[in-house]
C-alpha cells in the first residue's frame, strides 16, 4: 500500500492534493487573521478617540477653571445686585439734564418772544416816521437795519431751539430705555444674582464628580489601548503561519518537479521519503505553534472585551451623576445675567454719549447767545440814535420817541434773557459733565462682562462635551467592544484551521513511511533539493528543523544553521 502511496507521490498528483489541502487552511487564516486585524486596528481608532475626548474633558474641568469660573460668577453675583443703585444715580443725572434742558428752553422761548416784539416796534417807528415827519426816509432805515438784525437772531434762536429739540429726543430715548432696564431688574433680580451664587458653589462639586469618573474610564481605556495594541502585533502567528505554509507547499512543488532521472525507483522514493519527513515536521510544528499562539491571542481578545464593558459601565455612571443638564441651566443663568449687563452698558454708553453730545452742544449754543448779545447792543444803538433824532425834532418826534425809549426796553429785557440762558447753559454743561462714567464705572461693567463671557465659554465647552462627545462615547465604547468580540469570535474558531494543516501533517507523515537513514547514494541529490527549499525560507524555525534533516550531522547543521541568512533572522526578531 505505501508502495502504491509512493507511486502516486511519484507520479505527481499527491503533492498537487498536499498544496491544495494547505491552500485552504492558508487563505482561511489570511482572511480570518486580516479580518480580525481591521477589527482590532478598528477598536484601537475608537479607544484612542474615547481617550482623547476624556483628555478634552479632564481639561475643560481642571481644578484651576472650576476655581476661575466659580470665582467669576461669585463676584458677578455680588456686582449684579447693585445695579439698581447705579441705575438710580444714572437716572437722577438724566432728570437734571432734562430739567437742565427745559429751563433753557423757557429762556430760548423768552429770547424769541422778545424779539418778535422788538420786530413790531421796529416797524412802528417806519410806519409812524412816514405819517409825522419829513424824515421818514431816515427812520424807515433805523427800522430796515433793525429788522435784518432781529430776523438774524430769530434764525439763531431757531436753530437753538432745533438743537434743543435733537437733545430732547435723545433723552426721551435714553429714558424709555432706562424704563425697559428697570423692568427687567424687576424679573431679573435678585433670582438671577442668587441663582449665580448658588450654582457656582455646586458647580465645583458637579465638575469634581465627572472629571473622578473622567479619570476612571480614561485609565481603562489606556489599559485597553495598550492591550490592543499587543494584541495588534500578536496577530502577527497568522502572517507567519501563512508563510510557513507557503513553505511547505513550495517543498511539496519540489518534491513534484524533481528531476531524477538516473535514479533508481527504490532510491527516487527514499530521496521523497526524506524530503517528505522534513515537510511533515515542518507542517505539524506550523499546526502546533499556530494553535498555542491563536489561542493566546483569541483568550486575550476575550479579556479586551470585557474590559471595555467597564467604559460603557463608567459611562453610565456619568450619564446618571454628570449629564448637561446641569451645566446648560448655569450656562442659561450666566446667558441672562450677561444680557442684563450688556443692557447696563448700553444705558451706560448711551448716556456717556448723550453728555458728550451735550457738552459740545453747549459750545455751539454760547456761540449763538454771543450773537444775541451783539444783536441786543445794535438794536439798542440804533434805538438811542432814533430816540435823539427824535429830540432835535420837538413835538413831531414825540411819538417815535416814545417807540425808540420801547425798543431800548425791550432790548435790555432780550440781554437778560440772554444772559438767564448762558446761566443754564452752564448749568447744563455741570450737570453733562457729571454724567461722564469715570474709568473705575466702565472698567467694572467691562470686568463683569468679561467674566461673565468667560465663564459662559467654559460652561458651554463643558456642556459640549458631555452632550457631544460622551453621550458618542457610550456608542464608541459598544463599537468597540462589538470590533473585540468579532476579532475573538473570528480567531475562536482557528481550532479548525490548525486541525487541517495538522492532519495534512499527519498525511505527510504517512507518505514518507518510515524514516529514511541511509542517503549515502543520493546524497547530492537530497542536497540539491534541500538547497532548493532552504532558499526560500524566512523563518528561523524552518531553518532549524532543514538543518536537523540536511545530509550532515544534525550537531554540525545546527552550528551553521543561523548563519545561512543572518537577515532574514533580523527579519524574525521583527516579527
Amino acid at each position: 500500500m505505501r508502495a502504491a502511496v509512493l507511486s502516486a507521490v511519484a507520479a505527481g498528483p499527491e503533492p498537487d492534493l498536499f498544496i491544495a489541502q494547505l491552500e485552504q487552511a492558508r487563505a482561511q487564516i489570511e482572511t480570518r487573521f486580516a479580518s480580525a486585524g481591521e477589527q482590532l486596528a478598528q477598536s484601537l481608532e475608537v479607544v484612542s478617540g474615547l481617550i482623547g475626548g476624556l483628555d478634552t474633558l479632564r481639561q475643560a474641568l481642571s481644578s484651576d477653571s472650576v476655581s476661575r469660573t466659580t470665582e467669576d460668577l461669585q463676584q458677578t453675583a455680588q456686582a449684579l445686585n447693585g445695579l439698581p443703585t447705579v441705575q438710580a444715580e444714572r437716572l437722577g443725572q438724566l432728570d437734571q439734564l432734562q430739567q437742565a434742558s427745559g429751563r433753557l428752553r423757557s429762556h430760548v422761548d423768552d429770547m424769541r418772544q422778545l424779539l418778535r416784539y422788538l420786530r413790531v416796534f421796529a416797524l412802528n417807528v417806519k410806519i409812524t416816521a412816514s405819517t409825522t415827519t419829513n424824515s421818514w426816509q431816515e427812520f424807515a432805515g433805523f427800522a430796515e437795519a433793525m429788522c435784518e438784525q432781529i430776523d438774524m437772531g430769530g434764525g439763531l434762536l431757531r436753530e437753538f431751539a432745533e438743537t434743543l429739540d435733537t437733545l430732547t429726543v435723545q433723552l426721551d430715548g435714553a429714558l424709555t430705555f432706562e424704563q425697559a432696564l428697570t423692568e427687567q431688574y424687576r424679573t431679573l433680580l435678585p433670582a438671577v444674582p442668587h441663582r449665580l451664587a448658588t450654582n457656582a458653589s455646586a458647580i465645583g462639586v458637579h465638575h469634581a464628580k465627572i472629571a473622578e469618573v473622567a479619570a476612571s474610564v480614561t485609565a481603562v481605556a489606556r489599559d485597553i489601548q495598550n492591550k490592543v495594541a499587543g494584541a495588534l502585533m500578536a496577530l502577527q502567528i497568522g502572517d507567519i503561519t501563512r508563510q510557513r505554509i507557503e513553505h511547505v507547499q513550495f517543498g511539496l512543488g519540489v518534491i513534484r518537479d524533481l528531476d531524477a532521472a538516473g535514479l533508481s525507483a527504490e532510491a527516487r522514493d527514499r530521496l521523497e521519503r526524506r524530503i517528505l519527513h522534513m515537510l511533515a515536521e515542518q507542517a505539524a510544528d506550523t499546526a502546533a505553534d499556530f494553535q498555542a499562539e491563536a489561542l493566546k491571542v483569541a483568550q486575550n481578545l476575550a479579556g479586551l472585551a470585557h474590559d471595555t464593558d467597564k467604559i460603557t459601565v463608567f459611562h453610565t455612571l456619568m450619564n446618571a451623576d454628570g449629564d448637561g443638564e446641569g451645566l446648560r441651566d448655569l450656562e442659561v443663568s450666566v446667558s441672562q445675567a450677561r444680557g442684563l449687563v450688556g443692557d447696563v452698558q448700553a444705558a451706560t454708553a448711551n448716556a456717556s454719549q448723550i453728555a458728550h453730545d451735550t457738552v459740545e452742544t453747549i459750545t455751539i449754543l454760547e456761540q449763538r447767545v454771543d450773537v444775541i448779545h451783539l444783536v441786543k447792543r445794535d438794536i439798542q444803538q440804533m434805538a438811542i440814535n432814533s430816540s435823539l433824532r427824535c429830540g432835535r425834532l420837538g413835538e413831531i418826534g414825540k411819538p417815535l420817541n416814545v417807540i425808540a425809549l420801547e425798543l431800548t426796553n425791550h432790548a435790555g429785557r432780550l440781554e437778560e434773557a440772554a444772559d438767564r440762558t448762558l446761566e443754564s447753559l452752564a448749568a447744563l454743561a455741570g450737570v453733562a459733565a457729571g454724567m461722564e462714567p469715570d474709568a473705575a464705572a466702565q472698567g467694572g461693567g467691562d470686568a463683569m462682562a468679561a467674566r461673565l463671557d468667560g465663564a459662559a465659554g467654559q460652561l458651554r465647552a463643558a456642556a459640549d462635551i458631555v452632550e457631544r462627545d460622551l453621550a458618542g462615547m457610550s456608542d464608541q465604547s459598544e463599537l468597540a467592544a462589538r470590533a473585540l468580540g468579532a476579532a475573538a469570535d473570528h480567531l475562536g474558531r482557528q481550532g479548525a484551521l490548525g486541525d487541517a494543516v495538522q492532519a495534512t501533517a499527519l498525511a505527510l507523515a504517512q507518505a514518507a513511511g518510515p524514516v529514511v537513514e541511509e542517503i549515502d547514494d543520493i546524497q547530492d541529490e537530497v542536497a540539491a533539493a534541500m538547497a532548493t527549499i532552504g532558499a526560500r525560507y524566512t523563518m528561523a524555525r524552518e531553518r532549524t528543523i532543514h538543518a536537523l534533516h540536511a545530509p550532515q550531522a544534525p550537531e554540525d547543521a545546527l552550528a551553521v544553521a543561523p548563519a545561512l541568512n543572518d537577515d532574514a533572522l533580523l527579519e524574525d526578531a521583527l516579527f
